[in-house]
């Protein structure tokens, strides 16, 4: 408050009063709260406490001191609505009072509160640098009521308490659902959880629902029990006390009864059910079923196996595997010494196959239920599987299955083990869908094993670690899965697989599969063959039902009497039987070559006196005839002497032992073809017509000159053997006969072209030249010729004015006139020209004898053999230059000799070969020579053939009428040929003259050769002197 105090009495004085004057903060009034305080006011209060009496209150006169006063007159107050920096004016509310018009989501008369729900943080004063506005609170849009809480605001920073929240939702900031209330998202609805009051711990729930179950309860409410559990109450669920190998570890919510698997029983699942074995928890069905052959549905656990593994590692090799293509054509396999495993590999879209070895197959019912498994792996990976990668075969029946079954995986680059358990589940899934029954059926005859080994094409597939879990008898780990069978009455052994004593296979064709039905024996044998129900016979019985007398007893052995059979009246014990009739012993099965009711005679076929009812006792024996007669013939040989009597094959004789008549061969040999043979000699070849032959070669008598064994041929050269008196003569003539055989009938030779005759003896008519080569036709022409026959030397007889060998032209200065047929002779003045040519053919007859003489006269020289001399001389200088050297360490003086004879004859060498260079060079001009004299000697005789054509064309038919005209052109014409073929002439002299000339070249320059030759070998001999 402010004071004032004066000793005089103030009248209509002023009294005035400042609330910042004089602060400390009066220039930080924003940041100062106290002062903010200070200066507001809701109420002025003036007290006026005492007045200055100037000592009269001593007096304490009432009237004195009351006759003392003070008072305000006028009264004025300087300020502004306190709004709190939220708001920059005030108005007047409905009762005329001036309130602030709040901003900042500020209210109140002087803004000095938050509106309701702008609590987040406490109220402040607004600043110059900062509004402090209020802030909504968080409620999530589940409450439109909060409150400022310090509490919260000093915890989190957010001070805003949410009221009343909607939806279920709870908190602060309605941010979480009520207690027994969930949700499972930020901005999901809240949900009741709903808990079980028996089967949960807490009404309360997690964010999902789920509710914290007692003991063995399961469910978002714990409303059921877990499996394995039952019988839910406020104690939780009891646990169900299934057995583990026998259930699925479940059990009856209420009555706790287990829920077994396929093959077991019992409120626990504690046993196998009728017809099952071995409880065991890797058994999807529980138990196996009991295979017994299918005669027993009674087994169990063997005892006395343990577990064994056929395996194949290919550590050494293939180890008997193999492979083949789908359609069972064999495929080469690959085996890698360094990763020991095996490959193949298809060059086509087909698969190929492993195909295991022996000791994978066979029998393998105990690896039923277990696990066959391999690695696997590819090059590519370039995969096509199918539903055949794995196959199983046996017994008549085919399964498979793709190679990803039963959880195995995708073959890759990377060694996979790939296992398959052997079992008939449909899950695993062997297709087709086999009983168990037949499953183990297969593996008790598994006869193929094949692993698909290519799955695309040129992709090798590597195989290796094969193992087949199987089981064997002996000690070791126990293998509990062998079945152990109680059977029936009528078997026995491990797996029901015999028949008992007494019983026999009722199909023995189906082996162990087949019943077993008791023997049937009439009572004379306890037990039979089990596979073959053959009996054991006793009592002297026979048969497979011991239905008859065995041999040497008779008698009825169905009446199953022990007496049945007695023995029979028989020698040697032999069989007998009992008449129908009249009940007479008759032995049936005589000693060999007896018969008889009592086995007293001979058989057929067989021969001596067994009674010695003719002589003394000779026992029956086999008739020898040297298999010569027909063995189911009756009657063969005589019972008593024992000849033979019924012969075949062409055979004779006592024992069949030779051929009859007219028949020859081996009668003794055992082939039949090769026996007797008739002889068929001919009639018209054998002396006197004979048909005999010799019994042994077959060979008949033959007249003169015939031949062949039967005497049905003539010998070469010779015919006519229907004479009956022997073969005649061809008498082919030699040079006109071809061969000189003739027609074995008529006797006709085989002639050479153009010669006749029976004996080819003389020519043709109109041919000539009897010869080796036939003889040839004549050819005269009909015009030219007097006759068509020619001489012996061909040449025909020419009419006159016509000549050559066949008579057919005309005689030279002589023309063909076609008016009148035949040549006539030319015009006296064509003698000339005729006179003019004959002196140019005799300088070219004399220009031909100079050439041959040229051709003929000189010296020829033998290259070869003077070669020959050459390397003669060459190796004895080298054998003589051998031994100088050998003699080197004998005499040092020698070696300079040797030299000089060594540099002798290196010259000589080279003399010799300058002499073979010179020699090359002659025979080259000596070729060239002859070649050139070849060209002269051409030349020639095509001038001639050109000087014969001029003559010939001067003295051509001039026209059809055959009369000669321009005589003088042509005598002209004539000349100036004649004078140019004597240019020519001369020309081809002077060509010939060089020729020569060339030639004696050659000759002196051979001369010179072997001039050099001789003094060459004179050398060599004075270096072998020396």
């Amino acid at each position: 408050c402010s004071l004032f105090f004066d000793i005089s009495p103030l009248t209509g004085g002023n009294v005035a009063f400042s609330t910042l004057e004089g602060r400390p903060s009066a220039y930080n009034f924003d940041n100062s709260p106290v002062l903010q305080d200070w200066v507001t006011a809701t109420d002025i209060r003036v007290t006026l406490n005492r007045l200055n009496t100037f000592g009269d209150e001593v007096f304490n006169d009432p009237k004195v001191l009351k006759s003392y006063y003070y008072a305000i007159s006028d009264f004025a107050v300087g300020g502004r609505c306190k709004c709190n920096g939220h708001s920059s004016e005030c108005l007047k509310d409905d009762f005329g009072k001036l309130v602030c018009n709040c901003k900042h989501n500020t209210m109140g008369v002087d803004c000095d509160a938050c509106q309701p729900f702008y609590n987040d943080r406490p109220w402040r004063r607004a600043t110059a640098d900062n509004p402090n506005e209020c802030l909504p609170c968080n409620c999530h849009d589940k409450s439109s009521q909060c409150y400022f809480d310090p509490e919260l605001y000093r915890a989190t920073g957010h001070g805003g308490h949410c009221r009343n929240c909607i939806d279920n939702t709870d908190g602060p900031n309605c941010e979480r659902c009520r207690d027994e209330f969930y949700r499972q998202g930020p901005n999901a609805r809240c949900l009741s959880c709903d808990c079980s009051l028996v089967g949960s711990l807490s009404t309360q729930c997690d964010n999902y629902g789920r509710c914290s179950c007692k003991p063995g309860v399961m469910g978002d409410k714990c409303d059921r029990c877990q499996p394995g559990y039952h019988s839910l109450t406020e104690a939780g669920c009891r646990p169900c006390a299934c057995n583990p190998a026998g259930s699925t570890a479940e059990c009856s919510l209420d009555t706790g009864r287990c829920i077994c698997k396929d093959n077991v029983e019992g409120f626990n699942c504690e046993r196998c059910k009728p017809g099952f074995f071995n409880l065991e928890p890797s058994n999807p069905h529980g138990c196996t079923a009991c295979f017994c052959f299918g005669h027993s549905s009674v087994c169990s656990k063997a005892e006395d196996y343990s577990v064994h593994r056929i395996t194949a590692s290919f550590d050494t090799g293939l180890d008997g595997w193999r492979a083949e293509q789908r359609d069972g054509g064999e495929v080469p396999l690959q085996w890698s010494p360094m990763s020991h495993d095996i490959s193949v590999t298809s060059n086509n879209y087909l698969p190929v196959y492993y195909v295991a070895p022996g000791n994978f197959l066979g029998n393998q019912l105990m690896s039923y239920g277990q696990n066959l498994s391999f690695t696997f792996y590819m090059d590519r990976r370039d995969t096509r599987l199918s539903a055949e990668d794995l196959i199983l075969e046996g017994a008549g029946l085919r399964v498979t299955v793709p190679l990803i079954a039963q959880g195995n995986q995708y073959p890759t680059e990377t060694p996979q083990t790939y296992t398959f358990r052997l079992h008939e589940v449909s899950s695993y899934p062997w297709r087709p869908l086999l009983s168990s029954f037949e499953f183990q059926r297969l593996l008790h005859n598994l006869t193929g094993i094949k692993i698909r080994g290519t799955y695309s094409e040129n992709t090798p597939g590597h195989l290796d670690d094969v193992a087949l879990l199987t089981a064997r008898p002996g000690p070791g780990s126990p293998a509990l899965w062998v079945e152990r069978c109680t059977c029936p009455t009528a078997y026995q052994g491990q797996f029901c697989e015999q028949c008992a004593p007494g019983y026999r296979r009722e199909n023995p064709s189906l082996g162990p599969f087949s019943p077993c039905v008791p023997c049937m024996c009439n009572a004379h044998s306890d037990s039979c063959d089990p596979e073959t129900g053959e009996c054991y016979c006793r009592d002297y019985t026979a048969g497979p039902n011991c239905e008859r007398c065995m041999d040497g007893y008779y008698g009825d052995s169905t009446y199953g009497s022990s007496v049945d059979c007695k023995p029979c009246p028989c020698p040697s014990g032999s069989s007998c039987a009992v008449g129908p009739r009249l009940k007479e012993v008759v032995c049936t099965s005589c000693p060999a070559g007896t018969t008889g009711k009592r086995c007293e005679l001979c058989d057929d076929g067989y021969y001596g006196d067994p009674l010695g009812e003719e002589g003394p006792v000779r026992p029956c024996r086999v008739c020898q005839c040297s298999d010569n007669i027909d063995p189911n013939a009756v009657g063969n040989c005589n019972r008593q002497t024992g000849e033979c009597l019924k012969c075949i094959y062409n055979t004779a004789g006592f024992y069949c032992d030779r051929c009859k008549e007219d028949f020859y061969g081996h009668a003794l040999t055992p082939n039949p073809a090769e026996k007797c043979k008739p002889c068929n000699c001919s009639p018209y070849g054998t002396v006197n017509q004979q048909r005999s032959c010799n019994q042994v070669t077959g060979l008949c008598e033959c007249l003169p000159h015939v031949i062949d064994r039967d005497c049905s041929q003539c010998e070469q050269g010779f015919y006519n053997i229907l004479s009956g008196q022997g073969c005649q003569s061809c008498d082919c003539n030699s040079i006109g006969s071809t061969d000189g055989q003739c027609d074995i009938r008529s006797g006709q030779c085989e002639c050479q072209p153009g010669i006749v005759g029976q004996r080819c003896d003389r020519c043709e008519s109109y041919h000539f030249g009897f010869g080796l080569d036939g003889c040839k036709p004549c050819d005269c022409d009909h015009e030219g010729s007097r006759t068509p026959q020619c001489k012996e030397d061909g040449r025909c007889d020419c009419k006159e004015g016509f000549v050559g060998t066949h008579c057919d032209q005309c005689e030279e200065n002589y023309f063909y006139n076609r008016t009148r047929p035949g040549c006539q002779e030319c015009p006296t003045c064509y003698r000339l020209v005729k006179d003019k040519v004959n002196e140019q053919r005799q300088k070219l007859k004399d220009l031909e004898d100079l050439i041959a003489n040229l051709g003929t006269s000189q010296d020829t020289v033998s290259d070869k053999a003077f070669e020959e001399r050459l390397k003669e001389a060459e190796k004895t200088i080298m054998d003589l230059l051998r031994d100088a050297q050998n003699m080197q360490e004998v005499d040092n003086s020698l070696m300079d000799r040797l030299a000089e004879i060594n540099n002798t004859l290196s010259i000589q060498w080279g003399r010799l070969q300058n002499i073979k260079d010179t020699v090359d060079i002659t025979d080259d001009l000596a070729s060239r020579s002859t070649n050139r004299v070849r060209d002269v000697e051409q030349m020639i005789s095509n001038s001639r053939r050109e000087l014969e054509k001029e003559l010939s064309g001067s003295i051509a038919t001039p026209d059809s009428s055959g009369d000669p005209n321009n005589m003088t052109l042509l005598a002209e014409e004539a000349r100036k040929l004649a004078e140019m073929h004597q240019k020519e002439a001369d020309s081809i002299e002077q060509t010939a003259k060089d020729a020569n000339d060339t030639s004696t070249k050659a000759y002196d320059l051979l001369q010179k050769t072997l001039a050099g030759e001789s003094e060459i070998t004179n050398n060599i001999n004075d270096l072998n002197r020396k």
